[in-house]
């Protein structure tokens, strides 16, 4: 049954920063939205943050057409949550997540067999073929799947993340952690040896700049240096966070040795972009390099993460918050590529986005959604 409207968006508000609060979605990433008609339901908008958003920022859009009312764009995935209402006439609320579990085991672009278990997930849970965000291929491969597996609450989004549905708030949300466990379980399995139970690597830091210098913080201690000065003249750790402020427009930097980032950089090899998010928010790749200023900001050209041998990696960004994205994509991002590489022993191989895809989206990412945070 429907949701009143003010119900629905009241709903949709609180599963938003419940989401965000859980994990399970950050930033403007994913989408959610409720049923309010046969006819109707409202989404959240595109681009703007959760902790920002009010029941009225949601936008109302028709089933039939994806139409809608208002000045306020709707999500670009909208037609996706339409054709969930469409054809699945018990689905009251839908959530579109980029949560990391399922994320990176859709990156297989296999079905999940649950075991049971998981009582509101089921036993099998289909993946959709990729498809670029907001384009008519991916809208097709998913409902595709809607079709094809009636009973299914869930669908795996290859190489993006995944589809959560119920016939209540409450139902969609525990499909969204029963997903988030059960992909979990399966990539501990698969994974088994490969990611160390913490970070083994000795970092480089974390800095933040202003104007011509720059506060460095390592190993407990914090110093400030000039972006004058010689890298000769500096700590290694601080000549490689300067050349990095002195060749882009970087204002943050950090060092990254969580387990699965550290893990993948004992590889010494690129981490090509299994999960579109990455190219969007790191880069068409991550490259690796040696532990030295010149070769740091040579791999970073054109990137905001980069890998550093026997030192795990460094992220950077305008804003601090732009910074903790990069972080965290680089870790699901890791331990995307760690599975391919387990996969691809023996398997059928498991392939990353192709680089016109990684280019186009790292593309609209810098010249549109980033513009748009800017200008909010």
């Amino acid at each position: 049954m429907a949701y009143l409207e003010k119900e629905a968006r009241n709903l949709v508000v609180e599963a938003g920063r419940r989401l965000k609060r859980e994990g399970l979605i950050a930033r403007t990433w994913g989408n959610l939205s409720a049923r309010i008609s046969d006819g109707q339901f409202v989404v959240t908008p595109s681009g703007l943050d959760y902790d920002a958003m009010g029941p009225e920022d949601l936008v109302k859009v028709q089933i039939s057409d994806c139409s809608y009312e208002g000045e306020r764009k709707p999500s670009s995935e909208k037609g996706i949550h339409a054709d969930a209402y469409r054809l699945k006439p018990e689905v009251d609320f839908v959530i579109h997540t980029h949560q990391e579990q399922a994320s990176v085991y859709g990156i297989l672009g296999e079905f999940l067999e649950t075991g049971g278990g998981f009582p509101a997930l089921g036993s099998l849970v289909p993946c959709a073929e990729y498809g670029l965000p907001s384009t008519k291929r991916l809208r097709q491969a998913v409902a595709d799947q809607l079709e094809w597996y009636p009973e299914a609450s869930a669908v795996l989004l290859r190489n993006h993340g995944a589809l959560c549905m119920g016939k209540d708030y409450g139902e969609a949300f525990q499909v969204a952690r029963e997903l988030e466990r059960a992909c979990g379980g399966r990539l501990s399995e698969l994974l088994k040896g490969r990611i160390p139970e913490a970070g083994r690597m000795a970092g480089l830091g974390k800095s933040q700049r202003r104007g011509n210098r720059f506060c460095l913080l390592l190993n407990g201690e914090r110093r400030i240096y000039d972006l004058g000065a010689r890298p000769e003249e500096l700590p290694l750790a601080a000549a490689i966070h300067g050349a990095i402020y002195r060749n882009s427009d970087a204002c943050y930097v950090a060092g990254e040795t969580a387990p699965a980032v550290s893990a993948f950089c004992s590889l010494g090899d690129p981490l090509p972009p299994y999960l579109d998010d990455l190219a969007q928010i790191a880069g068409i790749s991550v490259r690796f390099s040696g532990a030295s200023p010149e070769g740091v900001q040579k791999a970073l050209r054109g990137r905001n993460a980069v890998f550093v041998r026997g030192r795990g990696a460094l992220c950077t960004g305008k804003t601090a918050d732009d910074v903790a994205a990069v972080r965290m994509i680089l870790r699901k991002g890791c331990e995307a590529g760690l599975l391919a590489n387990v996969w691809n022993e023996g398997r059928e191989e498991c392939l990353p986005l192709g680089e016109a895809d990684a280019c186009l989206q790292r593309l609209i990412y810098r010249k549109k959604y980033s513009k748009k945070k800017e200008r909010r």
